[in-house]
């Protein structure tokens, strides 16, 4: 089995992750790898969307498109030998080594490798990537004169998108990781050959630069809560009782250096006892004024930019949720989604504002984030900027009251909603969701827009409602519990 590009980087992240993905190519363990998720794969579409626009900045380019390994080197070999300008997914071979580059660039006697990448910036994980690259190809006697990042532009507005593209030249930086390449190889090729598991410990790595496919394997062991629950615990300290073999808080040492906040956590945790302030809680409580408004954005950041004034990674609402509570405790639910693939933030802008009346709170759970959006619609429609400042000026952040006033061993060390609500309202629960998370309804709602079916885009539809339903009726309910402390 060759060392690919994608299993040299599996390697320099964790080598028990390379070698799960030789045995789940072999089929041997196919139930080791987690599924890859919608949010995962709309990731990996957009890379991929990424790299295809930006071989429009290299005119005459050939792509080499052959699904045989072996074609694909010979018309490699033939398109440099013809002195093709630029060459998309050459494939090179060297002892062992099967590598593969985004654009090959002629650069007088020699070639420029151009690596290709939907990211803000550069990253330590494409600097490897391009060093073992450049490795294959002066091995086989390719002259590099030099190694560049191509990635999306900050400066790029929608509808210009001529300037989409900038480039990094990082020919210093990768110089010097050359040097470990060889090495690097030879270990990834004896994991890839080996029949032994290799022993690593779970840790940062397991995240870094993405989530392992494997780590639900590696991690099935921790207990939870676990020292992985501790609030802002840093990786230092985190290693330190890794390498104790400490995973569960009970093992905790006593006079382990916590923050005063950290040693609270896990005393609360130990003690089984939940902390709440019912006095400071009521007094928040009493900012609120009716009608209660309890609201929840879903959002889109794609790395090309879509619509007027948006630049790279810039957020869009294409849907929202309201639930009203009144004084008299009556409740009315407004919401609103984007259906196709036109700009939605003047519809939805209007439709809140007919929703959103002009006196009460409006409640929201994680105030920067719906504050930000609220502001830039402000900005990108200032004919309505008056009466979205309103609504900034009357937001009530629910998640405070979770920082500050009531905690329990049952969230698990987190905050979020989805962690708060289960404890608070177990009736209520995202699990039978189709759409589970935010990153989640970003996926279906850009598959949606896309969908010609009737009756697979109205079934999309029905998802994207219920999981932002879900959001503010879960606030309402936790709403409630609040004020019957």
């Amino acid at each position: 089995m060759s060392v690919t590009n994608s299993k040299y980087m599996s390697g320099l992240q964790c080598h028990k992750r390379l070698w799960y993905e030789r045995l789940w190519c072999e089929k041997s363990h196919p139930q080791r790898a987690s599924t890859v998720s919608r949010s995962q794969q709309r990731i990996i579409d957009q890379s991929t969307e990424v790299r295809v626009l930006a071989r429009d900045n290299f005119p005459g380019g050939m792509l080499i498109d052959s699904l045989d390994h072996e074609e694909s080197s010979e018309q490699t070999q033939d398109a440099m030998r013809r002195g093709v300008p630029y060459i998309f997914e050459p494939i090179f071979n060297f002892d062992g080594i099967s590598a593969r580059c985004d654009v090959l660039q002629k650069d007088s006697r020699s070639w420029k490798i151009i690596k290709v990448t939907a990211s803000k910036n550069v990253k330590e994980a494409h600097l490897h990537e391009l060093a073992a690259l450049k490795y294959v190809l002066s091995e086989i006697g390719v002259s590099i004169s030099r190694t560049q990042l191509m990635h999306i532009n900050r400066e790029c507005v929608y509808p210009d998108l001529s300037n989409l593209f900038v480039f990094d030249d990082v020919t210093d930086r990768v110089d010097p990781l050359m040097e470990n390449v060889p090495g690097d190889v030879e270990t990834f090729k004896s994991i890839l050959q080996g029949d032994v598991e290799p022993v690593v410990s779970i840790g940062k790595q397991c995240d870094e630069p993405d989530t392992c496919p494997f780590k639900d394997r590696c991690w099935e062991f921790v207990p939870e809560p676990s020292i992985f629950t501790i609030p802002r615990l840093s990786w230092d300290k985190k290693n330190q009782l890794i390498e104790s073999g400490v995973f569960s808080l009970e093992d905790l040492p006593a006079d382990f250096a916590l923050t005063q906040n950290q040693r609270a956590y896990v005393d609360m945790v130990l003690n089984n006892q939940p902390e709440i302030d019912v006095a400071a809680i009521r007094n928040e409580l009493s900012e609120l004024e009716y009608p209660i408004h309890f609201f929840d954005f879903e959002t889109l950041n794609p790395a090309i930019p879509r619509f007027e004034g948006l630049s790279r990674y810039n957020h869009f609402p294409f849907q929202y949720s309201c639930h009203i509570l009144q004084s008299d405790r009556s409740i009315t639910h407004h919401e609103y989604l984007h259906t196709d693939s036109t700009d939605p933030r003047l519809p939805l802008v209007e439709s809140l504002l007919n929703h959103i009346s002009d006196v009460g709170s409006v409640v929201v759970y994680s105030a920067s984030f719906e504050r930000k959006r609220l502001e830039e619609l402000a900005e990108n429609f200032p004919e309505y900027s008056g009466a979205l400042q309103s609504v900034v000026s009357r937001l009530w952040d629910q998640l405070l009251i979770f920082k500050n006033h009531y905690k329990h061993p049952g969230f698990g060390g987190s905050n979020s909603l989805k962690n708060v609500l289960p404890i608070l309202v177990p009736s209520l629960s995202y699990q039978n969701l189709d759409v589970q998370d935010g990153e989640d309804a970003q996926a279906v709602w850009d598959l949606m827009i896309n969908t010609t079916g009737e009756v697979e885009k109205g079934n999309m539809i029905y998802h994207l409602k219920n999981y932002c339903r879900m959001d503010t009726l879960a606030m309402v309910e936790i709403h409630k519990v609040l004020l019957h402390l």
